[in-house]
């Protein structure tokens, strides 16, 4: 029966492994948000919170350098090694979210120079991207996945016609939805 063990278990390891992904809830939606940083990374601290708290109230998530942490705006106490790597995109969650509810990114900057950028994603879909100036900033916005089609005019390029007839119109649209 011993001889069989070493088989099995090679067996087990060769089984291929799955990625997993958030289980949302009815009224929750998957959220993402992509840090893009400077070739400062480990100035910058963030947290998300529920909008209107401030840093350390209610916390959701915190990354980057947590040795500036929430009131470390200018100090320059940071040091490189800790925090985020320079000029990296790092992809932090997924949370499931409530549906609707507004969220904030608190962001601080050691050097108080800002560089820093976020992109928030729902369900997949880019919904904002804000850039961090400054000592730190407050990014709002809406955990809600945009509607699938959302169209919006980019630019007129031509327009022709006079009035009381039929006119022509060229135009760039954009869908910005999902």
């Amino acid at each position: 029966m011993m001889k069989y063990t070493l088989p099995l278990l090679s067996a087990f390891f060769l089984l291929p492994l799955s990625e997993t992904k958030a289980q949302c809830s009815a009224g929750e939606v998957e959220v993402t948000i992509q840090v893009s940083t400077d070739a400062y990374g480990y100035e910058a601290y963030w947290q998300l919170v529920p909008a209107g708290n401030n840093c350390g109230n209610g916390t959701i998530f915190f990354g980057g350098n947590n040795n500036v942490g929430c009131n470390g705006a200018g100090d320059q106490t940071a040091s490189p090694g800790s925090g985020y790597g320079n000029n990296q995109n790092i992809t932090e969650g997924p949370w499931c979210l409530n549906d609707g509810a507004s969220y904030s990114i608190l962001f601080i900057d050691d050097w108080a120079d800002g560089g820093t950028s976020f992109t928030v994603f729902v369900n997949g879909a880019a919904i904002g991207q804000y850039v961090g100036t400054g000592a730190g900033n407050t990014f709002t916005f809406v955990a809600q996945a945009p509607l699938a089609l959302n169209a919006a005019v980019e630019g007129v390029t031509s327009f022709g016609g006079t009035s009381n007839t039929d006119m022509t119109i060229s135009a760039k649209v954009k869908n910005l939805g999902s």
